[in-house]
């Protein structure tokens, strides 16, 4: 009966979206929704400081991409491409910025219950601006990872190091989804792009964009990280998009004419600098810590209670991504959307398409997959590992992944669908902790003195180049405490041999309807190459009742700023 049932679904599926046409086909039509794997083979790359006997050379494993494409509303051909994603590292846009309040569908958001049964149609849907891309980041989401001998757990541990995880080789990641997607898609391929990430999302795009504008310099030995085939991918895109150029390294002025711009929600930009701030804000008599000590009744006491954050969360109660919030109030909101979206029917429903068409997630085509070091994660430290500093014991414990709630005993739900897999592998992670340590704890790069941790001031130079060409919008949450949007300006302001000065301007300039922006003054040397900057206005919008995640509580007003920051830098919607 369940089989006729899945039967029925896919032949219902095929009559409300027909197939498109085969590539040969005469009849040109616009793309119609798709989603799937992209499969990115093994990447050999390496990191030096000048000298060959410096390189530290690595090689990546096999990773299957998850992407959701959507398309515009009308005008397919001609409208943006949004390229989203979420952060972490290691937390996936499926059940983050697709599942809230930006694709065709959203979660059933009661938003006080944190979430319903289903999916539903968006009345905010960013289709209305262009077309929409969505992607997880390997081994997040739906993506995972291929590899040999994955029986043996010593394996999969070293699978989570820097040949697959630092932001450099991230970044490359999505790059090379963007690229390929483009390239089967070719009424597509010229089209404006703007990046939207969210979170660490904020280091991915920095990343994405500097390597985009310098990509010959991350194949011709000037930078620290070097991609020589993703160098080579860049050139042959830009021959297409850019015929007059083909052949040529491509200045970052021409670049910008399809890569307009970026939209970043509470994104971690100038990291280190950020956190140092923030907890300095907070220490002050008059912060917000202070005042939700007044509310609660326990005074903060910084020699009892230790930093700032740590009380709020510890103390209080309260969710650093919403401090007006009982603590863990938005993670429902991402388990309940992963919960769904491992639901057959709910995942076709986001995604507009018939997921039992997509192969690769079927567990026959899934032998040499794995998601996750440790198969059954105990309650304690697994027996005869060692544990050298507190941040590997996240590697081994329940924590160290975070799923929905089980709900493979479920009709419709993937197991039941696609069939069982391996203990290491899993349909759908929100967070992904193995990977998220890679970043930080296992990395051999960051152990050999390269800078490969997104906390150092790199990444700061990184944005304040890229600002010189791309036109940025950012979000200013005024209740997340993970991303401090108070200390953004600040923080930028310590690249001081890069900036004259950082002004935050609360007062609307156009007649915004939510007033921000933060105006930078380059110095006349501020990069080598680049003269006469002088000044860049980011666009920086207060969301008074907003969490880290704004499509979620603001999504009206997010959508209508975004709409207006398009008109401002010369993107008219037909």
């Amino acid at each position: 009966m369940q089989r006729r049932l899945l039967f029925l679904s896919a032949f219902l599926f095929l009559v409300v979206f027909p197939p498109c046409p085969a590539s040969g086909s005469e009849v040109v039509r616009a793309p119609g929704p798709e989603a799937g794997f992209e499969t990115i083979e093994p990447v050999t790359v390496y990191f030096h400081y000048g000298s060959y006997f410096s390189r530290l050379q690595l090689t990546s494993s096999e990773a299957r991409v998850w992407y959701s494409f959507h398309p515009a509303d009308n005008s397919v051909e001609s409208r943006p491409l949004f390229v989203f994603f979420n952060g972490g590292p290691g937390s996936a846009t499926s059940c983050g910025l697709m599942s809230m309040y930006t694709s065709r569908y959203t979660l059933d958001n009661g938003i006080d219950s944190g979430g319903g049964d289903a999916f539903l149609p968006n009345p905010h849907s960013w289709t209305r601006l262009g077309n929409l891309l969505y992607i997880d980041a390997r081994q997040a989401g739906f993506s995972y990872n291929v590899t040999e001998n994955l029986s043996d757990e010593l394996t999969r541990f070293q699978e989570f190091n820097a040949q697959n995880f630092n932001p450099f080789f991230d970044a490359a990641d999505f790059i090379r989804v963007l690229l390929r997607f483009l390239g089967r898609h070719p009424e597509l391929q010229k089209n404006p792009v703007i990046i939207v990430g969210e979170s660490y999302g904020g280091t991915r795009a920095t990343a994405m964009f500097h390597m985009l504008l310098n990509y010959d310099s991350y194949g011709n030995g000037q930078e620290m990280y070097q991609d020589a085939g993703l160098r080579d991918e860049i050139q042959q895109h830009f021959d297409t998009v850019f015929p007059e150029s083909a052949g040529t390294v491509v200045p970052p002025e021409v670049i910008t004419r399809q890569f307009k711009g970026q939209v970043l929600i509470q994104p971690s930009l100038a990291w280190g600098y950020m956190e140092q701030i923030e907890d300095s804000l907070l220490r002050q008599p008059d912060s917000l810590v202070y005042r939700l000590g007044q509310e609660i009744g326990i005074p903060y006491d910084p020699a009892v209670h230790g930093a700032p954050l740590t009380y709020v969360e510890s103390v209080a109660g309260r969710d650093l991504y919403i401090y007006t919030k009982p603590a863990g109030w938005l993670n429902q909101f991402f388990r309940n959307a992963g919960r769904l979206l491992r639901f057959v029917d709910q995942l076709n429903r986001i995604t507009e398409t018939n997921s039992l068409a997509v192969s690769e997630l079927y567990a026959s085509a899934r032998q040499r997959a794995y998601r996750v070091i440790t198969a059954d994660y105990p309650d304690s430290l697994m027996d005869g590992w060692p544990v050298p500093s507190p941040g590997v014991e996240r590697l081994f414990i329940k924590p160290a992944i975070e799923e929905a709630p089980e709900v493979s005993a479920e009709p419709g739900d993937m197991t039941s669908v696609f069939g069982a897999l391996q203990p290491w592998d899993r349909y759908f992670i929100s967070s992904n902790g193995n990977a998220n340590s890679a970043f930080h704890v296992f990395n051999i790069a960051l152990v050999n003195g390269y800078e490969v941790s997104f906390s150092m001031p790199r990444y700061g130079r990184m944005f304040l180049q890229n600002v010189v060409h791309v036109p940025t919008f950012i979000t200013h949450a005024a209740l997340d405490l993970v991303v401090y949007s108070e200390a953004l300006a600040p923080a930028l302001a310590l690249y001081d041999d890069i900036l004259e000065s950082v002004t935050q301007e609360r007062q609307a300039i156009h007649g915004e309807a939510r007033p921000g922006s933060i105006i930078l003054e380059y110095r006349p040397d501020a990069f080598p190459g680049i003269s006469g900057i002088g000044k860049r206005t980011i666009r920086f919008p207060l969301y008074s009742s907003s969490c880290h995640a704004v499509s979620l509580t603001q999504p009206e007003d997010l959508l209508a700023d975004v709409t207006a920051w398009l008109a401002e830098i010369g993107i008219v919607l037909d």
